[in-house]
């Protein structure tokens, strides 16, 4: 079964095979006739315009061209440039004769021109075409239709993807390569060693992570056909198919496009759910596995790597915990008008895109990966080293940010990021870290942050600090009534004070800062002054401030 030779359009010279018009003659390009498919039929006269489809078999009685051959060579001009098939025009009523230059200047152009008896009518022509392109087409998806049953009894049978792409090439005539979206060879065609060469470019910048347009170049369907394998929301990978060598076959090829994604693409999906199911589930076996080390709820070490290596983890390497807080998700699935049925079902099914990428950029930097979503929080175990545990974490973090705010527009996140400990004991420190440092980091500087847990030694001081009662009543007494001001009347002096003290206590960019007038700034410090009974330009009056304000903001965001 050989689909390009069981092509839907028919040529010019089975066009001629037609026994109602045996007696026409073809005056040009004769050589080129079986070379030209015919996918329409029309009935054109002047002017051409853009009525003219590609392959499409042009009739005329030529109106209007009689004793006129300059008029006549810009008729078959416009209709050649349009990409007609051919122009068959009816001679003994309008043009008694196609005149010699006119045939000469259609040679050059090397554009079948034919002759056709006046008396044969153009509806009968038309009508013997039109069955002759619907029986081809009916023959050629009847191909189809067997091959998608090829294809779902492969699939019932147990049969690999391999064998799947070469049922297709054995049909289509060409190499094919399937590979699922880390570039990752699924599934390849005999003959196709050449093919995967070449394609290999591609691949890797699919393994790079790259934004799948940037190999649209490959796509340019005189190389290759590229296919999506999806399904509803869902890309699973790619079907590549090599296009032909001869112009005929690359054009059958291209406009056999609609069926090979129907009765081809569609059956090669049920290869990647099966895989997606089986996936989904060592996932979730993954998911609760890393949870259960992030929290520390293990009865036996040795249970725990032994299971480890099971799921395919190394815990015997250095791990440093990351906790990520996604944002602005609902604002992205507003933006990509999802087909899904809920917020929450997109949210869940990306989700699980999240990780993939994750994942895929672990692969890209060889770093192990172990990474779960629990209480609205990504949680990421990543393979790092003493030498370079910063540099690496940022990279490994820039790359996520990068793809993630590609796929979900307006996406914020903010990290939180542990200790680097060496053991399977000290999992759930370093997440236990992570988590305070993103907790810290948010509350102080909002969403879009990093934070170290070595970057929050004041805080974690104050908040040991600021639970003492003597403390406490110690920042009552002092700022209390500041703050008591700010709720009634909502002129923020205490961010005042903060943005005060972070610019050193210089007036001026304080006021630049808060976006004020320097008279309205000093107004505020002044009824700061007043209110705490402190002055500003005493050291120990703005220390004790300072620190009050500091703790009363740790006291706050641990009750957050």
């Amino acid at each position: 079964m050989k689909l390009l030779e069981e092509d839907m359009t028919i040529s010019i010279k089975d066009f001629l095979n037609i026994s109602i018009i045996k007696q026409a003659r073809v005056k040009t390009s004769i050589n080129t006739l079986s070379l030209r498919p015919i996918e329409s039929i029309s009935v054109i006269e002047i002017p051409v315009e853009n009525f003219v489809r590609q392959n499409e078999l042009v009739l005329s009685t030529a109106i209007g061209c009689n004793n006129a051959p300059e008029i006549f060579k810009e008729f078959i001009r416009d209709v050649f440039e349009s990409g007609a098939s051919a122009l068959a025009v009816a001679v003994g009523g309008h043009v008694k004769k196609i005149p010699k230059e006119v045939i000469e200047y259609a040679e050059k152009l090397q554009f079948p021109i034919i002759e056709i008896p006046w008396d044969i009518r153009f509806a009968d022509i038309m009508e013997a075409v039109l069955a002759q392109l619907n029986s081809r087409q009916q023959a050629n998806l009847k191909c189809f239709e067997d091959l998608q049953k090829q294809l779902l009894t492969y699939y019932l049978n147990g049969s690999t993807l391999s064998d799947a792409a070469e049922l297709i090439r054995q049909a289509l005539g060409n190499p094919v390569v399937i590979v699922n979206t880390s570039g990752t060879l699924k599934g390849t065609s005999n003959k196709a060693e050449e093919f995967i060469n070449s394609l290999t470019p591609c691949l890797l910048e699919l393994l790079s992570d790259i934004d799948e347009g940037s190999f649209k170049k490959y796509n340019s369907e005189e190389s290759c056909l590229i296919f999506r394998i999806q399904s509803g929301n869902i890309l699973y990978g790619y079907l590549f198919l090599k296009s032909a060598t001869d112009k005929t076959s690359k054009d059958h090829l291209i406009n056999k496009k609609a069926n090979i994604i129907r009765h081809v693409i569609t059956p090669i999906t049920l290869w990647f759910n099966r895989e997606q199911a089986i996936y989904e589930t060592e996932m979730h076996m993954r998911d609760d596995f890393v949870w259960n080390l992030a929290k520390g709820e293990i009865d036996s070490w040795d249970d725990v790597s032994s299971r480890a290596k099971s799921i395919g983890y190394n815990l015997s390497t250095s791990y440093v915990c990351i906790v990520g807080l996604l944002e602005n998700m609902e604002e992205a699935y507003k933006t990509q008008k999802s087909n899904s049925t809920s917020y929450e079902q997109w949210l869940y099914d990306n989700i699980k895109n999240i990780k993939a990428q994750i994942l895929r950029i672990g692969t890209y930097l060889k770093r192990a990966i172990m990474t779960t979503y629990q209480q609205d929080r990504l949680v990421i175990f990543l393979e790092v080293t003493n030498e370079e545990s910063k540099e690496s974490i940022n990279r490994f973090l820039d790359l996520i940010e990068e793809k993630l705010k590609k796929l979900y527009c307006g996406i914020r996140i903010s990290w939180g990021i542990g200790e680097n400990h060496i053991g399977v004991k000290l999992f759930h420190k370093s997440f236990t870290d992570a988590k305070i440092a993103l907790e810290v980091c948010y509350n102080q500087k909002g969403p879009g942050y990093r934070s170290t847990y070595n970057n929050i030694s004041i805080y974690r001081m104050l908040s040991a600090v600021s639970s003492n009662q003597e403390v406490q009543e110690m920042i009552k007494l002092t700022i209390g009534k500041l703050i008591e001001y700010d709720i009634e009347h909502g002129l923020d002096l205490i961010n005042t004070f903060k943005i005060y003290i972070q610019n050193k206590g210089n007036v001026s960019q304080t006021a630049r800062a808060l976006h004020l007038h320097r008279q309205s700034l000093l107004y505020r410090l002044k009824k700061i002054e007043v209110i705490t009974n402190l002055s500003l330009e005493n050291s120990d009056d703005l220390f004790l401030l300072d620190i009050c304000v500091r703790l009363w903001a740790t006291q706050t965001n641990t009750h957050s």
